[in-house]
């Protein structure tokens, strides 16, 4: 679940740098969930922005790392069964 829902351009143009799960209960089999995935920004991003007026723009057209949260609830009453981070770094020429 965490891998299927990162973008293709990420997955094309980056490889697996780092991922850390964090399982907080179970879930069962007819159990319906929700799985949720957002991009974060790392502190090495966050230097490199700018903007004015709250409208942030990249100083660099291209990021060397980009940084997941992944996160899988339970549908019903919004539980979280596992947490997640992916860490991923842009693929070297060869």
């Amino acid at each position: 679940w965490v891998l299927e829902s990162i973008p293709q351009e990420i997955i094309d143009t980056h490889e697996l740098k780092v991922i850390t799960l964090d399982y907080r209960r179970e879930c069962q089999q007819d159990d319906i969930v929700d799985s949720l995935t957002t991009s974060e920004f790392s502190e090495e991003t966050v230097s490199k922005l700018t903007g004015i007026n709250g409208s942030a723009t990249s100083s660099e057209q291209e990021h060397s790392e980009s940084h997941f949260l992944h996160i899988l609830r339970l549908s019903e009453n919004g539980q979280e069964i596992n947490r997640g981070r992916t860490q991923w770094r842009k693929k070297t020429s060869r």
